[in-house]
Order: C-alpha cells, then sequence, then structure tokens
C-alpha cells in the first residue's frame, strides 16, 4: 500500500482550492452537520440547484445568502467571518471588549504574553491605535520620559504618543519616516477593510503639522508594513536609544482581514538601548488601568 507523499511550498496547488473556497466550506458544514442540499435549501428558502451551483462555483452568492446559510449551518461568529471573506465580502465583527468576563481567558493570555517582554516594553493595541494593555517597562518608559499626564485621559493611543509635539514626536529623530510609514500601514488597512473609523482616523494623524506632502510616494519603498524604527534622543534627560518594533495581527476567535488586536513589541537595536531598557527594573513604576494584570500558573 503506497501512502501520498504531504504537500510541499513548491507543490501546484489546484485552482478549484482557491477560486471556490465559498462553495466548498458550504459544503464542508453541510456535511458536518449532516444536511442535504435539499435540506439546507428549505432551510434558506433557495432551490436544491441553487445550493449545488454555490458549492461548485457555478453561482455567486450575496451576502444576504451567505448570513443566511451561516445561519442555517449554526456557525459563530469566527466560522461566518471565514465565510464571508471567501466569498469576496468584509467581515465586520462587533467591537470586541477585551476587559468583559467572557474575554477573560484571551485577556489573561495577553497578559502573560506582555510580561514576558519585559524587561522591553510591549503593548497591546485595537485596530485604530488605542492602548488596551501594556507591560511594565513600557509604563516606566512614558514615565521616565515625563509623559504621565497623558496616561489620564479616557483613550489613550499610541498613534498620539507619536504625532503629538507633546508626545514623544519632538524625540524621535526619524519622526518623518516613522510618519510616513504609519499613515501607509493605515491607508492599507482602510482599503483592505473598509473600517471608518481607520478613515477617520487617516483623517485625524494627518492634520498633524509638519507632515511630508508626498507621504504615500515616500513610504512607497517600505519592504515591511510589520516593522517599524524608532530613534530617539532626549536632551534633557542626555538619553538617545534606537529600537525596532514588531507588529503582530492577533485575531481574538474570529476572522476578518486584518487582526483586530494588535501586539507592539519593541526591540532594541544596539546595547546601550538594552542597557537603558534593563535599568527600567529598578524604576518604581506607579500603577496604572493599562497595565496588565498579574497571572497565576496553574498549579
Amino acid at each position: 500500500m503506497s501512502l501520498k507523499q504531504p504537500p510541499t511550498e513548491t507543490s501546484t496547488i489546484s485552482q478549484t482550492a482557491s477560486d471556490n473556497a465559498f462553495g466548498q466550506l458550504i459544503r464542508f458544514w453541510r456535511t458536518t452537520v449532516g444536511l442535504s442540499q435539499a435540506q439546507l435549501a428549505a432551510s434558506v428558502e433557495a432551490a436544491p440547484r441553487h445550493i449545488s451551483f454555490l458549492e461548485t462555483g457555478r453561482s455567486n452568492p450575496t451576502r444576504e445568502m451567505v448570513l443566511r446559510l451561516a445561519q442555517a449551518l449554526k456557525l459563530g461568529e469566527r466560522d461566518i467571518g471565514t465565510l464571508l471573506i471567501s466569498a469576496g465580502f468584509i467581515h465586520d465583527p462587533s467591537p470586541l471588549n477585551l476587559h468583559a468576563e467572557e474575554n477573560q481567558l484571551l485577556k489573561d493570555s495577553l497578559s502573560m504574553m506582555l510580561a514576558k517582554h519585559d524587561p522591553y516594553p510591549a503593548l497591546i493595541l485595537n485596530s485604530i491605535g488605542d492602548i488596551l494593555l501594556c507591560n511594565r517597562s513600557w509604563l516606566a518608559m512614558i514615565q521616565f520620559a515625563g509623559l504621565e499626564d497623558r496616561l489620564k485621559q479616557p483613550v489613550v493611543n499610541l498613534l498620539d504618543f507619536y504625532f503629538s509635539e507633546e508626545g514623544l514626536r519632538r524625540h524621535i529623530t526619524n519622526w518623518e519616516d516613522l510618519a510616513c510609514f504609519l499613515l501607509l500601514r493605515i491607508k492599507e488597512q482602510h482599503l483592505l477593510t473598509g473600517n471608518p473609523k481607520l478613515a477617520e482616523l487617516s483623517t485625524w494623524l494627518q492634520a498633524y503639522p509638519g507632515l511630508p506632502e508626498k507621504w504615500a510616494k515616500r513610504a512607497k519603498g517600505a519592504k515591511s508594513l510589520s516593522l517599524y524604527d524608532i530613534h530617539y534622543q532626549s536632551l534633557e534627560h542626555n538619553t538617545s536609544f534606537a529600537s525596532r518594533t514588531l507588529v503582530t495581527g492577533i485575531e481574538p476567535e474570529r476572522n476578518a482581514a486584518i487582526g483586530e488586536l494588535q501586539l507592539h513589541s519593541f526591540l532594541p537595536l544596539n546595547t546601550a538601548t538594552q542597557t537603558f531598557w534593563e535599568s527600567f527594573s529598578n524604576m518604581t513604576v506607579q500603577d496604572h488601568p493599562l497595565l496588565h494584570e498579574p497571572y497565576n500558573l496553574m498549579t
């Protein structure tokens, strides 16, 4: 008995698999829950032939039909999102409340992740840059910079720290490059998702003075929209550091074109920065609602 070889990265992928993902998903879930085409058709008030055409890719569904099928198949929000995206529609999940009781497991996991990043700064943001959680090192860095008052706002936004003269902007020596990069990233996310909040965010950031006029053209050559560097210099503290931030999308049990949550993890680019951040361990940090909650390992 011969066994098939597993696929490799260079394997040829069937066109049918990519061209008709929606139809294959419908067939997969229909057979999983034990429905015939006729039974599924009756549930959504359609002809069995239409269900057949949807599964084979001969017909394309409307958004309403996708949602009706998802309801008939009793799919959860994450699987509904997958189904919508496979049919070419944007999935717009309801806003995530990270502090809700049903999301405690996710919050605990994110807290553990942030704590493991110490002594390097790390943050959890939503899609428009609002800070939801931070670790001790990021809070220490902001307090060292004398920006505690900006943490008293009802909503603390990382992009405001970067773009505002009262924030970190005046100390970031490569600020123009950073601003161009962030504006391009937000623009692409808006075009991918159609999220109106990202459009508002883009307009808000472009209203800050001093932006390069051709920021999109300047950022066009960026090799990755998941990495950005910050070169920081403070004459008041005679301090400078260079860091690289890795942006990782997090999909919390749902599906979207862009991760609903983002992890921004800051990494030192030289030994001076590493030593500077390690000194935060000896710094007394005031408690703050954004600081991740302690977690306890199971025994």
